[in-house]
């Protein structure tokens, strides 16, 4: 039968077993003779002639404590002065397990945004606004505003910190021009992410400005959620057999950007956001919403052109080759195909329009 019993000359020792097949564990004490049943000294194992002994290592231990102690103290040197561990953004995209329906389970704040972005707009439930005839657009931009044009993962985005002017409209403050993306689907039914009276359009591009007369960044300006940090401009896209020569220059550089991560410099005057812009820029439908990617901020108003822009067959498919993956990946596509957010309920805002 097992025994196990304290030795009666060392009481931080706990023996096992009898005669001479036993372990022996002693537990280290304290600077005041005490026993530390947490912390093992040594364990001796007998059995027979042969005896093994494990000692904890000073060295070791000491080592331990002081790389511990050193973490605590830089933890609280931390939490002292008020620092916050920077959060990983959660991966997202338009693939079934991280897309538009999972991104509410992803981030969780999304559950309580109820005035998201896109919508669908019929044209005569939409409200007559003279007021916005009246108070016209200006969308004055140089030409060399769009100097990088750079493959985010999502979309190609097209970016610079040239001058422009834009006011007017639905919106009384000055706006700057920031980016613009394009959305697009995996076939001639889908790709937009309005739907006007009903229509899909193949493709959807975005123009983003953020409100320089209230915030003094864009990101201040995107995450202020009172749908006037951000003023959008959104542009519908028909497929035609022929090239559009606007959209070329900008398709003809995709290539170099293949892959996400990937980046370059634009030359001036190759990519001009004029011909980004409709002719017609009086007609339009307007709304208060939010971006269409997480984290979906309420920071928009919308501006949705009438007139619509072409694209052929053979300039949506260089968007479809565009991809999602690294060039260090060794995925054999990932190409992206749809990157489109699905409708989102209106919950009972006020959808105007500036023409009759």
């Amino acid at each position: 039968m097992t025994r196990v019993k304290m030795v009666e000359d060392n009481p931080g020792a706990v023996v096992i077993g009898r005669g001479n097949d036993r372990v022996a564990i002693n537990f280290k004490s304290n600077q005041l003779g005490q026993v530390q049943t947490g912390l093992l000294s040594s364990i001796l194992i007998e059995l027979g002639d042969i005896e093994i002994e494990i000692r904890r290592s000073k060295k070791a231990l000491e080592t331990r404590s002081k790389s511990l102690n050193h973490r605590l103290n830089e933890l609280g040197k931390s939490k002292k002065n008020g620092e916050k561990s920077k959060p990983s953004q959660a991966h997202w995209d338009y693939s079934p397990l991280f897309g538009p329906n999972m991104w509410s389970r992803i981030f969780p704040e999304l559950k309580d945004r109820k005035f998201q972005s896109p919508i669908r707009i019929y044209t005569e439930q939409a409200e007559y606004e003279p007021i916005l005839t009246r108070h016209p657009l200006i969308f004055d931009a140089d030409d060399d505003c769009c100097q990088t044009l750079e493959n985010t993962g999502h979309t190609f985005q097209v970016s610079g910190t040239g001058h422009t002017y834009i006011t007017g409209g639905p919106v009384l403050d000055e706006f700057q021009f920031l980016q613009f993306h394009m959305h697009w689907g995996a076939n001639e039914h889908e790709g937009s992410e309005h739907v006007i009276d009903d229509v899909r359009s193949v493709a959807e591009l975005h123009i983003v400005t953020w409100n320089t007369t209230q915030f003094s960044t864009p990101q201040e300006a995107a995450i202020s959620d009172q749908f006037d940090g951000l003023l959008v401009f959104a542009v519908l896209l028909n497929v035609v057999p022929t090239d559009n020569p606007m959209l070329g220059q900008l398709i003809e550089l995709l290539p170099q950007i293949a892959h996400k991560g990937e980046k370059i410099t634009l030359d001036s005057n190759v990519v001009s956001l004029r011909n980004f812009m409709p002719k017609n820029m009086e007609d339009y439908y307007t709304y208060s919403g939010s971006l269409t990617t997480p984290m979906c901020y309420e920071s928009v108003r919308w501006i949705i052109y009438r007139e619509r822009m072409s694209i052929s067959r053979k300039q949506l498919n260089q968007l479809r080759k565009l991809k999602h993956t690294c060039a260090s990946d060794k995925a054999v596509n990932g190409y992206i195909k749809k990157n489109f957010r699905p409708l989102m309920p209106i919950n009972g805002r006020r959808i105007f329009r500036s023409f009759r």
